[in-house]
């Protein structure tokens, strides 16, 4: 399974090109948040065409590692393009592989787990092929290895709220920092080892973002976690008032209700946790070539607040 796509030289050219515009512009101009993450999505995109897809049947999988935070952090700390889309490609294929372990361990599905170690046998390959960048496959095994012992924190959670316990807002939050912890355990271990300016603070913010992220995921996955029995923190939330066995046995028009029902206010834990997690990236001073990933902080909290607190209610 190679790591670069198929495309012909003519064509990654092409593709080099209009990355290189895109990401120049937003380097070289202030725009407001907003803007800034709808031409994110944009780079996103065009990245993905330079990195060879996992196959149609788990379009899901790449679908959420397509992240171009990394990227963009590595163009605006070196602005050299090359770095940059070695940094992207080395976290992309990163991501595949906890989603592929994650989605083996949630299901016991014996293909996730051997896509899972193909990806890492090229990205293996990719990296002995490049001379500065060797040592990371060895640094590889340490990330991977710390973030792995949350497979078996996530079934501990699994199983509480099967057996209908309830969980504090504090057991609640060390979930969604441990889901996001990858960020600061694994990906932005890539930016430290290539990155000048790269420091431990950048580190934090990227792991707040996750969560963020983690947060309107969990928002979007509400129905199919409850579905296959997955750890969700609308749930963790929602148990506290509703039986969870009650809440599985809603229908399944019904399930979102059943569980925002008593949880869906800013005041609730969640609209808690959104701010605390917002402040906290807010507290950290980073160096100004990743001061983008703060004013991503304040856009992903507005959108959850905006999409969670004034939906249904």
């Amino acid at each position: 399974m190679e790591i670069t796509s198929g495309l012909n030289e003519f064509q990654n050219r092409v593709y080099l090109d209009r990355i290189s515009r895109l990401v120049r512009d937003l380097s070289s101009t202030s725009i407001d948040s907003q803007l800034f993450v709808d031409e994110m999505v944009s780079l996103s995109k065009l990245l993905s065409s330079l990195h060879r897809k996992l196959g149609k049947s788990i379009p899901s999988i790449d679908k959420n590692a397509l992240d171009p935070a990394y990227f963009i952090a590595a163009y605006f700390d070196t602005t050299n393009l090359g770095d940059a889309i070695l940094v992207y490609r080395i976290v992309r294929s990163l991501t595949r592989i906890i989603l592929l372990s994650d989605r083996f361990y949630e299901t016991g599905n014996e293909k996730y787990a051997l896509l899972a170690i193909q990806v890492r046998k090229s990205l293996n390959e990719f990296l002995q092929s490049g001379s500065n960048v060797q040592h990371l496959i060895y640094y590889m095994d340490y990330w991977l290895t710390q973030f792995s012992a949350f497979w078996e924190f996530e079934r501990t959670i699994k199983h509480r709220i099967i057996n209908n316990s309830t969980f504090s807002y504090n057991e609640i939050r060390h979930f969604n920092l441990s889901k996001s912890s990858d960020a600061s355990l694994v990906y932005s271990r890539v930016l430290d080892a290539m990155l000048p300016t790269f420091n431990e603070n950048v580190a934090m913010v990227l792991h707040y973002n996750q969560a963020l992220l983690d947060i309107q995921d969990d928002w979007e996955d509400i129905e199919n976690d409850i579905r296959e029995d997955m750890p969700n923190i609308f749930v963790m939330a929602a148990v506290n008032y509703v039986p969870y066995h009650k809440i599985k046995d809603s229908s399944p028009e019904m399930i979102r209700k059943v569980v925002l029902s008593r949880i869906n206010s800013s005041g609730g834990p969640i609209g808690k946790l959104v701010r605390e997690i917002h402040d906290l990236s807010e507290g950290v001073p980073v160096p100004n070539s990743f001061g983008f990933l703060k004013s991503l902080s304040s856009r992903y909290a507005e959108t959850l607040r905006r999409t969670i607190f004034t939906t249904y209610f």
